[in-house]
């Protein structure tokens, strides 16, 4: 794997609340660092659930905030974990689906990529998202 400049500050937002966003440019590596960091948390023994919206059997679990909620709970428990979600943009309204999973305080860390075209960002970019670039 190429290294990336964001990785080191994508660990480090993994103790920040924020969901995190990866954007950037079809194949600039997205979806490998974020399977390279579910790997490492996996490797240390965290709870981890990676969720893509280019593959069909994930998709029910991400048609509403209900459906993600039962499938982490029943997946990783009440006591939290970490949440990959790759291809957000395919998820429609995807800012306010973030967003109000954020304001529930929910006791998963979001991590989600999406293709960085400047209209995703602006979707889905608030106070409450990091929004940071994998082309880098």
């Amino acid at each position: 794997m190429i290294q990336r400049s964001i990785y080191p500050h994508l660990v480090d937002h993994l103790a920040k609340k924020e969901i995190s966003l990866i954007t950037g440019p079809r194949q600039s590596g997205k979806t490998t660092l974020m399977l390279w960091l579910k790997g490492e948390l996996d490797q240390k023994g965290e709870p981890t659930l990676f969720l893509n919206l280019d593959v069909e059997w994930d998709r029910p679990h991400l048609e509403s905030q209900a459906a993600l909620i039962r499938k982490l709970e029943l997946e990783l428990g009440k006591k939290g974990g970490f949440v990959f979600v790759d291809e957000i943009q395919r998820k429609e309204d995807a800012g306010r689906f973030l967003k109000g999973l954020y304001d529930l305080n929910l006791p998963y860390k979001f991590i989600v990529s999406g293709s960085g075209s400047l209209e995703l960002k602006e979707r889905i970019t608030s106070r409450s998202l990091a929004v940071n670039d994998c082309s880098s």
